[in-house]
């Protein structure tokens, strides 16, 4: 999913919705991710409007986009504002979190069966209608809630405090069991202090500790969210995600970001708890992105970004170093004019065959110039290969594949990258270079990049395609050595990803 989601409220009417969607596909995305709120579904119990979804799936068909739904229904961000108005003034049927003081809040509680039970039956009928009337499969994915969890370290509700007094429940014990060996830091360094106990209440087991209380408000979020999910999935089944307002700083403690949420450091206890949710997913807005995506990317967590900035290489970083299955800014709408942006999805598009093709096989590596680094070094197959990142103020990222054993494929901009070889007593050579791209995926040449574009073979300079603008520019300055990327020189070039295959021998 080469995607976008647009800004929350940009679905909530036809008329708003309607030029969007043709601006999604010029910009070359191939899905978006669209918000769906109960309280518009459902503005009355047991009345259900099916207006808006049947626009976003008849807009997004006539695009050729393919849609994730975002299901805003008890919590969006750790607070309740798209529930229904008949849910928030029936606050003794679907009661609120109650602070340690005793004062309920505005957020739904995960400990309320009614509301839990209203949400899945409401989702339920969106899922059974989506199948009837989405014929073409435009809907490809669905996201129940949205950045769920509670800013306090459990919920004071008399429900949720006597359920924390009694047993854990054994389905988690048996998760923790089975995974002990391969359980994150978090969680098995709070369960080790009770040397492993597999029975007893949530503090015998993991001690009366902040990491008990998030332990049991993560299992109640989750298995609220995976009853809905299974719900939906029995009238429609639909690959589920949930996404996470991530930990900020390492040593936020739960509650200063929301408690419940799948951040990395529970996604064991959402593992456990949440079997119909398929992707635990990171909405990334911090600057250590490349961190970040490993911690999501598991054995057993597909890597899916949600949100994140609009930060292009990033896209191809996670593409071609976690073998993401998506990449989807939020509020994508507002990069329509980003002309870097948009013609980096079109190379994405243009390569993603190939992507494709090599994710998990070790024969693709992706670079992401990040927080002031300047090179980045690997190995494939017989080679050391060496980035170096230019133009520290410019993005610089790509991906590397070896297609065959001296071939290799490089799509990027703003790099150097040299080729070493590892066999012993030998040296490795460049010995061409082509620049071009990819035509119904079959491979075009341009140009072949010799003397001056490549120092005499010395190495692969990742220029970038070339785009002249109609913007002025007062001063012109070039450094020796780089190519004419000024003509005339009264416009501005803009550089975009470029895409390169190199021949190297070894002697």
């Amino acid at each position: 999913m080469i995607a976008g989601e647009v800004h929350n409220s940009s679905a909530s009417t036809i008329e708003y919705m309607k030029p969007l969607f043709p601006k999604l596909k010029r910009m070359n995305l191939n899905s978006v991710f669209v918000t769906l709120a109960w309280e518009q579904f459902e503005p009355k119990e047991g009345v259900y409007d099916y207006t808006l979804v049947d626009a976003i799936i008849e807009n997004a068909k006539k695009n050729d986009l393919k849609v994730c739904l975002l299901w805003f229904a008890s919590w969006k961000n750790g607070e309740s504002s798209y529930t229904p108005l008949w849910v928030k003034k029936d606050t003794k049927r679907f009661f609120r979190v109650k602070t340690k003081e005793g004062k309920a809040i505005e957020t739904m509680s995960p400990f309320c069966e009614a509301t839990k039970i209203a949400d899945a039956k409401a989702f339920a009928i969106l899922m059974k209608h989506v199948k009837e009337v989405d014929t073409a499969q435009t809907v490809i994915l669905m996201q129940p809630q949205n950045e769920v969890g509670m800013f306090q370290d459990i919920d004071y509700n008399k429900v949720a405090l006597d359920l924390y007094e009694k047993e854990v429940p054994k389905a988690l014990i048996t998760y923790l069991k089975k995974n002990k060996k391969h359980l994150k830091d978090y969680v098995r360094n709070t369960w080790a202090k009770s040397k492993f106990k597999t029975t007893g209440t949530w503090k015998e087991v993991f001690g009366d500790t902040p990491e008990a209380k998030a332990f049991f408000t993560t299992w109640q979020y989750a298995t609220y969210i995976n009853y809905g999910a299974k719900a939906g999935r029995k009238a429609y089944n639909l690959p589920m995600m949930v996404n996470s307002w991530i930990v900020q700083k390492p040593e936020d403690l739960p509650g200063m970001y929301p408690n419940g949420g799948p951040v990395s450091r529970v996604m064991d206890i959402w593992k456990a708890a949440a079997p119909d949710i398929d992707i635990l997913s990171p909405d990334i807005y911090l600057s250590n992105f490349k961190e970040i995506i490993a911690m999501y990317h598991r054995d057993d967590n597909p890597l899916l970004v949600p949100e994140s900035k609009a930060e292009v290489g990033r896209a191809f970083y996670a593409f071609g170093e976690h073998d993401a299955i998506c990449f989807s800014p939020f509020g994508i709408e507002d990069a329509a004019d980003n002309f870097v942006f948009t013609k980096s999805y079109e190379v994405l598009n243009e390569v993603q065959h190939l992507v494709k093709k090599y994710q998990g096989t070790g024969k693709m590596h992706a670079v992401l110039q990040e927080n002031g680094d300047t090179y980045k070094d690997f190995y494939m197959g017989d080679w050391k290969v060496k980035v170096m990142y230019e133009k520290p103020n410019e993005p610089s990222f790509g991906i590397i594949i070896q297609e065959n054993e001296n071939e290799f494929l490089v799509i990027g901009m703003n790099m150097s990258i040299y080729f070493y070889s590892e066999v012993k007593n030998s040296i490795g050579y460049i010995g061409q270079v082509f620049e071009g791209g990819y035509e119904n995926e079959k491979w075009i040449t341009t140009r072949m990049m010799n003397g001056d574009e490549t120092y005499h073979n010395s190495r692969l300079r990742v220029f970038g395609r070339k785009f002249k603008t109609e913007k002025d520019i007062v001063k012109i300055t070039k450094k020796e050595g780089e190519p004419d990327a000024y003509s005339p020189s009264t416009k501005e070039v803009i550089t975009t990803p470029g895409i390169y295959k190199v021949i190297t021998y070894i002697r």
